[in-house]
């Protein structure tokens, strides 16, 4: 479904992205990892769009998301839903209010769809009977759950996720890694998961490709990527299963 090629990205002289490869496999989870800084979500902006790069090409379905007007590409983004690191929830709009924005503002759904369509996105995270709930009154755990509630209030085929464990303690970093995989059963998207987190990319993945120095070093299922001879990725294994 989705094609990095040759991609290259620098801001002010600094190289951030530098001949970066990958395909992503439709309906199934691809984590991206690395170290901060990397260019892991700088490459994430690419993929949806937000970013054009120096050179290179991210390719959704065979077409050239660089090579698109504004509207081409407004038009496909609604096939992505993005769970934000912090959930970047509207403090001013309570759960049901966030949940239903993106209807409102991108659907000409009546008012009894919309409700419809937010009250079974919030079941299927788990959150039933919050609605009215503002997002001063939940837990970071419980943000994120919003976030990605409202991330598929438009039904899209790709969900991505900018580091959706940072912050969480271990229980709530493993309930939110089986949200994610709840999600791709239910829903049989396709996932990309952007994260440093090495238990969670184990737990959740169907492959993983590690971003190192602007590239995309090693790519492959998690017993693979485990067995990796690559010395970068090696230590990055000990320094994260460390931690976790």
């Amino acid at each position: 479904m989705i094609e990095i090629v040759d991609l290259y990205k620098s801001f002010n002289g600094t190289a951030v992205l530098q001949g970066m490869n990958l395909v992503i496999p439709t309906g199934k989870i691809t984590v991206i990892i690395g170290p901060s800084g990397c260019g892991k979500t700088v490459l994430l902006r690419h993929i949806i769009g937000l970013w054009k790069p120096d050179r290179g090409k991210v390719m959704l379905d065979k077409v050239n998301l660089s090579a698109l007007n504004r509207f081409q590409l407004n038009e496909i983004r609604r096939r992505f839903g993005m769970l934000f690191q912090h959930a970047a929830l509207f403090d001013s709009m309570n759960v049901y209010e966030n949940v239903a924005f993106p209807l409102r503002e991108h659907t000409k759904k009546s008012e009894r769809e919309i409700q419809n369509i937010v009250v079974e996105k919030l079941s299927l995270v788990g959150l039933s009977g919050n609605e009215k709930k503002m997002p001063s009154d939940l837990s970071g755990g419980m943000r994120k759950r919003v976030g990605l509630a409202r991330a598929i209030a438009l039904q899209p085929e790709i969900i991505l996720y900018d580091e959706p464990t940072t912050g969480l303690d271990p229980i709530m970093t493993e309930a939110i890694d089986n949200l994610i995989l709840e999600m791709q059963r239910k829903l049989s998207i396709t996932s990309v998961v952007i994260s440093h987190d090495i238990p969670s990319a184990f737990r959740i993945a169907d492959q993983i490709s590690m971003v190192y120095k602007g590239k995309i070093i090693e790519t492959g299922t998690p017993d693979v990527f485990r067995n990796s001879k690559k010395e970068e990725v090696q230590e990055f294994i000990r320094k994260g299963e460390g931690k976790g």
